[in-house]
């Protein structure tokens, strides 16, 4: 749906940066626009809203209004009232922040790994792995339950906003109320004139009425997805027990609430093959309802789910066990994973991931390692102890008298330093019990920031000070991690051969 025109009226601008017209901005959320209006003679101030709220001028110079303005913490489309006339735009995501779709990729790549790993674990129990399937499975319940607010966000979206297209329907009509003359009409006129005994235009004609339609393809594919998500959401109601059962059905009757909408009773379920469309390509709200629906299905290979979920406002949390699953992942491409027992629970409900804090989950590797997830130190710790305070790293890696700390950074400002800084209560705070000497080897930060200008990323940085940062991001280059690793692997094995000799 293409945007209203300004007319060139009201522009904006990032501080330094060239004027732009409204239609051509790239706003991006969390951010300052400086915005100019220029006025056209005897023309008053103007009256902006943006979003909704009031955005009175700074100053006043000739024929022009200046001012500015901030965009909100949050992406997707927003509106402007200049003097009273509504145009539309679209903030962007925080380049820094992980996007809607990162966040999928994240639950995904965690639900993968984690029938790998259940693999080295000594629970009896089975794990079926269907691709494709569409049976119910705890893996698509988490991704239901972690993504459904976002749907609801979309579907308002798509509600207040749809897209339409302009048809034509034939329609009997008396001929005083006949707006357009087309070439149908003029046809049936001629059949008819020649059939009349007088040859004047009939009473009663029939023509063409052009009007708006919600019936388009796209429309029509949502709500056939929609129909077919209540079904499935009624399907969990059943199988599942408990709460789950209640959620689901909470969730059914809010599909159908949206299925009741005036808008949705326009349209049609689509009955074909489903294609990916130019709306379905372009279009920033249907992009994502069609990726929100194209995901549902893809938990095939996934039958253990995670017991807590995670909303998106919570996607640092979610981003701290996709960085330990990441880095468990590795170790298990290297065949140094021995047991994963302490990862899964088993509950009535079924298997589940389960990383609740204080539990400590925790992997055992092949050469002695323990990979922990929130390990808690405090002063009466048995093998590793603090002076201070109770500590708890959210990823730590145990290898005999030496400990190694991670620490997901979901978003970290520009000063780095700031966030590492932090981390020298964990490589001065904890100390090993029986000579009080500092255990932690290494500590690091993971991060979405990539960035090879700053010094923290840099190689003799980090060998010098013995901390730095790790650039980690769903769907970007794992070899930083990787490298890492092997580095930890090979100084570890050093160190057990000084050791025995």
């Amino acid at each position: 749906m293409g945007q209203h025109s300004s007319g060139g009226n009201f522009l904006l601008r990032l501080s330094g940066e060239a004027w732009l017209p409204l239609e051509e901005a790239y706003l991006v959320e969390a951010s300052t626009y400086e915005w100019k209006y220029v006025m056209t003679g005897l023309e008053p101030p103007p009256l902006i809203r943006f979003c909704g709220l009031p955005q009175a001028p700074h100053r006043l110079e000739a024929h022009e209004a200046y001012g500015q303005l901030i965009t909100p913490f949050y992406s997707g489309q927003v509106t402007f009232e200049i003097n009273a006339e509504l145009f539309e735009s679209y903030i962007y995501p925080d380049p820094r922040k992980l996007t809607q779709e990162q966040y999928n990729l994240m639950l995904s790549e965690i639900l993968q790994e984690a029938p790998l790993c259940f693999n080295y674990s000594e629970i009896e129990t089975g794990i079926q792995a269907d691709r494709h399937s569409r049976l119910l499975s705890l893996a698509q319940w988490s991704y239901l339950q972690a993504s459904f607010a976002w749907l609801a966000s979309l579907i308002r979206q798509v509600v207040a906003q749809p897209t339409r297209v302009l048809q034509a329907r034939e329609q009997q009509m008396r001929r005083d109320r006949v707006k357009t003359v087309d070439s149908q009409t003029m046809g049936w006129l001629e059949r008819n004139r020649r059939r009349s005994a007088s040859g004047t235009v009939p009473e009663i004609m029939r023509s063409s009425i052009r009007e708006d339609s919600y019936n388009t393809y796209e429309n029509r594919v949502i709500k056939r997805s929609l129909v077919e998500l209540r079904h499935l959401l009624k399907l969990y109601g059943k199988a599942s027990p408990g709460e789950s059962a209640t959620t689901a059905e909470l969730y059914a009757d809010k599909v159908g609430y949206w299925l009741r909408e005036p808008f949705f009773k326009q349209v049609t379920p689509y009955g074909g093959a489903i294609r990916i469309s130019q709306v379905f390509r372009k279009h920033p709200v249907y992009q994502q309802c069609y990726q929100w629906f194209e995901r549902l299905y893809k938990h095939g290979d996934e039958r253990i789910g995670l017991q807590y979920s995670y909303p998106l406002k919570e996607t640092f949390a979610l981003y701290e066990i996709w960085c330990y699953m990441q880095l468990v992942k590795v170790f298990r491409e290297k065949g140094m994973l021995k047991n994963s027992s302490r990862l899964f629970q088993t509950t009535h409900e079924g298997l589940f991931l389960h990383f609740a804090e204080n539990k400590e989950s925790v992997v055992h590797l092949t050469n002695g390692m323990r990979i922990y997830y929130q390990r808690v130190y405090q002063y009466n710790s048995p093998h590793f102890y603090t002076f201070t305070q109770m500590m708890k790293p959210d990823i730590v890696i145990e290898t005999g008298d030496h400990l190694y700390v991670l620490d997901p950074k979901y978003r970290v400002p520009a000063n780095l330093g700031t966030a590492l800084g932090e981390m020298h209560k964990y490589r001065d705070g904890i100390l090993l019990r029986r000579n009080d000497e500092r255990a932690v080897q290494n500590v690091f930060i993971l991060t979405p920031v990539q960035s090879d200008e700053l010094r923290y990323f840099a190689a003799d940085f980090q060998d010098r000070y013995k901390m730095g940062a790790i650039g980690l991001t769903p769907g970007g280059d794992m070899s930083s991690l990787r490298d890492w690793v092997d580095k930890l692997v090979a100084q570890e094995e050093r160190m057990m051969e000084i050791s025995e000799d």
